[in-house]
């Protein structure tokens, strides 16, 4: 199936060859790129990469077509992989975070390795010397950044304003489980709607009442994003920055460890999105909770709030936020070239960002303008630390 519903805009299934030929060319050209990452793992990210591509029309899909309502699982099937065995693969990526989560409760690693594996199979982690408790501090952080009522809590701890005193706004929302097919009657282009839209008590009722909402028995369901306030979010690669940022006086292995396991959560909230099991607001947000139940002093409600203020993409200067993909990629342009984190993770320690022509996220925001906004930041945290 293939209809055209705006010039240039389709509804699609998976097994339409022009769609399976766009997907497989911006798969190929996707891998093109190198990772900290295992070859063999590159598929079950860069579906990812594509499925936003052919949302929004970039890259090989620019100018050719664009598809807002297809989903993770269209993208894989198209690309002609088996649908089962990526999910089960990234499954697996955080089944083993969580699986390190309880070995580090018991105080039994000081790397961040699995039966001899980095986390989410990232290579540049498997050398780093860890202390678990500040790993945990930045898990809780990542794992409630993207929550919606921690952000608007965050925003009202700070009189809703910026550091320069301009009014501040946080968009969000939720990921929930909704049958894909019942959604797409009820409107063609409901996912697109509702990513990126403002959910109101009317079309939460709706999804309701026509049982489009479900749970993950249903053969339909799909995890899907519903946004319930518009705005701009937060800036994962700030957030990483300041998660260090908040421990260094703890010394330089605690705020790399926090630096850290703001990353890997962030990571499973990436690999989430597909997986054997959904769940209803990710397993990110899953992490947070029982880590900050389980050590209800370790991270007060105040640094959450300091992380997503200082954070926040539209806080006094915009700054991006980049994918997992691109976090762990190697920036040929940088000196040094390193992944994209790497860098981040060098700004922390020694407050500079690489030479060259480096650029960050998808929107290539070029690095010194970054870091320079970053820096402001840092030193606005600082001051309101040492009060």
């Amino acid at each position: 199936m293939l209809v055209e519903i705006r010039e240039g805009i389709y509804l699609t299934t998976p097994d339409e060859p022009f769609f399976q030929g766009m997907v497989r060319t911006d798969l190929s050209l996707a891998e093109s790129v190198r990772l900290s990452l295992p070859r063999g793992d590159y598929h079950g990210l860069f579906v990812q990469t594509v499925l936003g591509h052919a949302n929004e029309g970039h890259r090989h899909f620019y100018n050719r077509a664009k598809f807002p309502e297809v989903t993770l699982p269209d993208i894989i099937i198209a690309a002609g992989l088996d649908l089962d065995t990526i999910k089960q693969q990234r499954q697996d990526k955080i089944d083993e975070v969580r699986e390190w989560i309880e070995l580090a409760k018991q105080r039994k690693v000081d790397r961040l390795l699995v039966k001899g594996r980095p986390l989410l199979g990232v290579e540049m982690l498997k050398d780093e010397v860890i202390d678990p408790e500040y790993v945990f501090r930045g898990m809780i952080l990542a794992g409630l950044m993207d929550n919606y009522e921690w952000r608007q809590n965050a925003v009202a701890h700070y009189n809703a304003k910026t550091i320069d005193n301009d009014d501040l706004v946080i968009g969000g929302g939720t990921s929930i489980v909704l049958d894909k097919q019942k959604l797409i009657e009820w409107k063609p282009f409901a996912i697109d709607e509702l990513a990126k839209g403002e959910a109101t008590a009317e079309i939460w009722a709706e999804l309701n009442n026509l049982g489009i909402i479900t749970d993950t028995s249903n053969p339909h369901a799909e995890v899907v994003y519903v946004r319930k306030k518009k705005g701009l979010g937060t800036s994962d690669d700030t957030a990483f920055i300041l998660a260090g940022e908040l421990y260094k006086s703890a010394g330089k292995v605690a705020a790399r460890s926090a630096f850290w396991g703001a990353f890997i959560v962030d990571g499973v909230d990436t690999y989430d999105k597909c997986v054997m099991t959904p769940l209803e607001g990710g397993y990110d947000e899953l992490i947070g909770r029982e880590l900050k139940k389980d050590f209800p002093g370790l991270v007060p409600k105040e640094t959450v709030y300091q992380l997503i203020y200082y954070s926040a993409k539209g806080n006094s200067g915009y700054v991006v936020s980049s994918s997992h993909k691109r976090l762990i990629e190697f920036q040929e342009m940088a000196r040094p070239r390193l992944p994209t984190l790497q860098q981040h993770l060098r700004f922390m320690e020694e407050g500079k960002g690489p030479d060259g022509s480096f650029k960050v996220g998808f929107e290539r925001q070029p690095g010194s303008n970054f870091y320079s906004r970053v820096r402001r930041r840092v030193e606005h945290l600082q001051k309101e630390l040492k009060v």
